[in-house]
């Protein structure tokens, strides 16, 4: 039973390997695809071939060919991982666009909200001036008393206070319905961001370690590049050695049965003899 699994989870594991190793490799060479894809495909299954004969039949091989398998099969499995590799940061690179994208359009909403709310706080100070010159006219009228001159200066003044003060009242609603709306695409770019695959862990990672995203990435692919196919081979070696001692050893039991079998008729033939010579006596 336990052969089974692990046959099954060489081959699940090889097969992975081989297909990232393809993609990636078809991706590098893309104006051949197919024919890529098949080429990397059979050196895939050699190089899984070849290590499980090296492991078969080490002590009958020459020593020339032991040597060029053993090379060809690690500068496969360089292949291979240079493959998945190009793979994972092919893949790493459409989510990292998507999220550039998405942040500089974060970026830029919040900028435009800094600078409309800057406007705004600017607009509440003029408000604030123009309120007290207000109040500095009025109290002008009540001191002009009959003087004509300065009470039409004053509400001159006043009047040209009271239009300033609805525009800017008028531009700061307008400025607060930009934010607003600004807010409610900030929103939108969030909600869009959870819904897209983006890099959000690697992110967080790079912000504890004080290091850039692309560093991250790059270590942690080639942890995996480096785990991958080694273990794709080793696991076809392990099924191997796991089937090659399953067969001894039924050889062993089919022997011993042998034996004991033949022992068993020596055993019943002696025995007969026996009989034969007490009957006679």
């Amino acid at each position: 039973m336990f052969n089974i699994i692990l046959g099954i989870t060489s081959l699940v594991v090889a097969g992975c390997a081989a297909y990232f190793s393809v993609q990636g490799l078809a991706t590098l060479y893309a104006g051949a695809f197919l024919s890529v894809c098949i080429m990397a495909g059979s050196l895939e299954v050699g190089k899984l071939v070849a290590a499980s004969y090296l492991h078969r039949y080490w002590y009958k091989t020459s020593f020339l060919l032991k040597t060029y398998l053993i090379l060809a099969i690690i500068t496969l499995m360089g292949i291979t991982s240079l493959g998945i590799f190009g793979f994972l940061t092919s893949a790493y690179q459409q989510s990292h666009v998507k999220v550039e994208i998405l942040d500089t359009q974060r970026l830029s909403l919040e900028n435009e909200k800094q600078i409309t709310q800057f406007e705004i706080d600017n607009l509440s100070k003029r408000l604030e001036t123009l309120n007290q010159v207000r109040v500095i006219q009025e109290k002008r009228v009540e001191d002009a008393g009959n003087y004509k001159l300065p009470r039409e200066q004053a509400y001159e003044a006043i009047n040209k206070a009271n239009i300033e003060i609805d525009q800017s009242k008028n531009k700061i609603s307008e400025l607060s319905g930009k934010i607003k709306t600004i807010n409610q695409s900030l929103l939108s770019l969030k909600s869009e961001e959870s819904k897209s695959t983006d890099i959000g862990t690697l992110k967080f990672v790079s912000e504890l370690f004080g290091v850039d995203v692309s560093v991250i990435v790059k270590w942690f692919t080639l942890i995996i590049v480096l785990v991958f196919d080694p273990l794709a081979v080793c696991l076809v070696v392990a099924y191997n050695n796991s089937v090659s001692k399953s067969i001894n050893n039924k050889k062993i039991d089919n022997k011993q049965t042998i034996i004991k079998d033949d022992n068993a008729k020596e055993f019943v033939k002696v025995m007969t003899q026996e009989n034969v010579k007490y009957k006679d006596k």
